[in-house]
């Protein structure tokens, strides 16, 4: 079996960071400060090993999973999440 070429503790860390915010928005809070912020700090410190692009791979599945349970506010986070992402 091959090593992982990504660190899951690190997309973890960041895809509960993004749910937490996520929950908030759907509560009706603006978001949108912070997740830039986090997602400027995630293309950081996922520069290696494949991590942005698995990152950027569960955001997208998790936003369509929101919007298939009609969640718009929470797809709506992730979706934001994986665009800002893909810009950094």
């Amino acid at each position: 079996m091959s090593e992982p070429q990504h660190d899951e503790a690190l997309i973890n860390n960041y895809l509960e960071r993004i749910s937490a915010l996520s929950v908030s928005a759907f509560d009706g809070a603006d978001v949108s400060q912070e997740l830039a912020q986090l997602m400027r700090e995630a293309a950081t410190k996922c520069g290696g090993g494949g991590n942005l692009a698995v990152l950027a791979t569960r955001l997208k599945d998790r936003a369509e999973a929101a919007d298939r349970e009609g969640q718009p506010q929470v797809r709506d986070t992730f979706a934001a999440a994986a665009a800002s992402l893909a810009k950094a």
